[in-house]
């Protein structure tokens, strides 16, 4: 058997130790990343009510995270710039209280914390409540509201925007920052349907009308329209398959599940219907100028 010079340990020991110690340290690295996204998904995406299990060894590093204010650092909507901003987390702290409801007994509130985020424009400052309920950390506060901070992202964008869609967008912005996530669901899958319908329409008006359409499955009718959708909506259609399930059966982790990236989806077509409208009145308006000077090279 072959020995170390040093300690007289077998080499194959040394070895087997490394190569744990290597594996250990790649699976804390990756249970840190995937804390980090849970955190920034639990602040910006996440209404009220979202819980975290803190007994997961990623959810404990999650509580770590929040509680101990350690840097975090994303980009969202600021509603004060009105534009996309890069945010890092800092940390606040409010104490836990006790309340004695008769002599002899103690009732220990639960634990309760706040995160701060701020705009690292402006230092504009988003608040982040927190409370330890048994095994889950619980959202149970945010100035501005998920809501707030979504409207604002769309005010650039929702001249695009029906009035129906306008209302039932803003209906499902609210259910969801208010934890009503199976009902903003419902809305916001209403509106995402419209839009399907209005590309079919702009296709079928160009002369290339898409046969059973009407029959198709969601992820189907997204990839017959690869012409008029974003790439990524089309490369990854088959993530839309959920909103031909009956909306009987779906549950509420799931519709929290697919809520943000409907809805980041549907702020991705809004912009690029936004930028078709735009191009054609500069087009329009280019033509325009084109033939007054055709009409009159003199003038």
């Amino acid at each position: 058997m072959l020995m170390t010079e040093a300690k007289g340990i077998p080499v194959e020991l040394v070895s087997a130790t490394d190569e744990a110690s290597e594996d250990t340290t790649e699976k804390h690295k990756r249970q840190r990343q995937e804390a980090n996204a849970t955190v920034v998904d639990l602040l910006t995406n996440k209404g009220l009510y979202a819980t975290v299990d803190a007994t997961s060894e990623v959810g404990d590093i999650v509580e770590d995270i929040l509680r101990q204010g350690q840097p975090i650092v994303f980009d969202t909507y600021c509603v004060r710039c009105r534009d996309r901003s890069t945010f890092r987390t800092q940390n606040e702290r409010i104490a836990a209280r006790s309340i004695s409801s008769r002599p002899g007994q103690v009732v220990i509130q639960p634990t309760i914390f706040a995160v701060q985020v701020v705009c690292q424009r402006a230092a504009h400052v988003y608040s982040y409540i927190f409370a330890k309920r048994g095994d889950d950390i619980v959202k149970i506060g945010q100035i501005p509201s998920t809501a707030d901070v979504s409207f604002g992202e769309l005010r650039s964008i929702d001249k695009s925007l029906e009035p129906d869609d306008r209302r039932e967008l803003g209906t499902a912005l609210g259910l969801f920052a208010h934890g009503t996530v199976l009902g903003a669901f419902v809305y916001l899958r209403r509106v995402f349907e419209r839009m399907i319908w209005r590309a079919h329409e702009r296709q079928s008006e160009s002369g290339n009308p898409i046969e059973g359409f009407a029959t198709m499955r969601m992820d189907e009718r997204i990839a017959a329209l690869k012409d008029e959708l974003p790439a990524s909506v089309v490369q990854n259609s088959g993530v839309f398959s959920v909103l031909s399930i009956g909306i009987h059966e779906l549950t509420e982790e799931q519709c929290g599940k697919h809520f943000p990236v409907l809805k980041a989806v549907l702020f991705q077509m809004l912009e690029q219907e936004e930028h078709k409208r735009m191009a054609a009145i500069t087009a329009s308006e280019t033509e325009a100028a084109l033939q007054r000077i055709l009409s009159n090279p003199k003038g």
